[in-house]
């Protein structure tokens, strides 16, 4: 069967991101301030970003429940009020520096930018703001915190982390312009999620000496450069 590229890569590329992000914010929203009560949502924020730094720097073995609610302010069973165990919490903790990473997203995205400029604003996005989500970082070299991850499934996430797998193929698709296949732009989306979890967790140790944001668009460059066809 005759594989009709341009209309693959059109296909591929409909679902508009800022509908994605719309529905993100939304499921994210959502998952962390299921209560309205504006008092609620800050006591939740406050344990939160309070786990987080325990977890940054204990890693999650060392990180108790009780130092958790020590620095936040508040009794243990606050704590347990609103987060069943600390696997519970330290989901919703990620997830919170998740919708951080969102928040900024939208203003990279704006659709009156051409695609190749929303995939390397994306591209350098994604680098820098993984500086300011330290547990995001962590997670990768704390072997508890990943395997705790594993064993949770969540529908919430789960789809999360599917559309932004949608965006990122959605930008290629635009970018490339039908001039490769839908299989090919669903390899490159993988493949660049692939080497900027590398890179934003590891590739700053190679010394080039730039700073944070320097680093971060000249590796948006050589990136999209490989990506998107001349």
């Amino acid at each position: 069967m005759k594989l009709d590229v341009a209309e693959d890569a059109k296909t591929i590329g409909t679902p508009a991101a800022d509908n994605h992000l719309e529905e993100i914010t939304r499921l994210l929203d959502a998952f962390l301030r299921p209560e309205r009560d504006p008092r609620q949502i800050r006591k939740r924020e406050q344990i939160l970003h309070s786990a987080t730094d325990q977890f940054v720097a204990h890693g999650y073995k060392k990180t108790s429940m009780q130092e958790v609610a020590q620095a936040a302010g508040v009794a243990k069973g606050t704590v347990y009020l609103y987060y069943q165990n600390k696997a519970d919490l330290l989901f919703h903790a990620i997830a919170l520096q998740n919708q951080l990473y969102m928040d900024e997203l939208a203003d990279v995205l704006d659709p009156a930018l051409p695609p190749v400029d929303q995939l390397r604003g994306l591209i350098a996005l994604s680098i820098i703001l993984s500086q300011k989500a330290p547990l995001i970082a962590r997670v990768t070299s704390d072997r508890e915190m990943e395997l705790v991850l594993r064993e949770i499934d969540d529908d919430t996430l789960s789809r999360v982390n599917q559309m932004k797998t949608d965006v990122v193929t959605s930008l290629i698709a635009s970018a490339t312009d039908g001039a490769v296949s839908c299989q090919i732009i669903e390899g490159r989306a993988r493949m660049l999620i692939d080497i900027l979890f590398a890179a934003a967790n590891g590739g700053r140790m190679i010394g080039t000496g730039m700073p944070l944001e320097e680093y971060a668009h000249a590796l948006a460059d050589v990136l999209v450069e490989g990506i998107v066809p001349c």
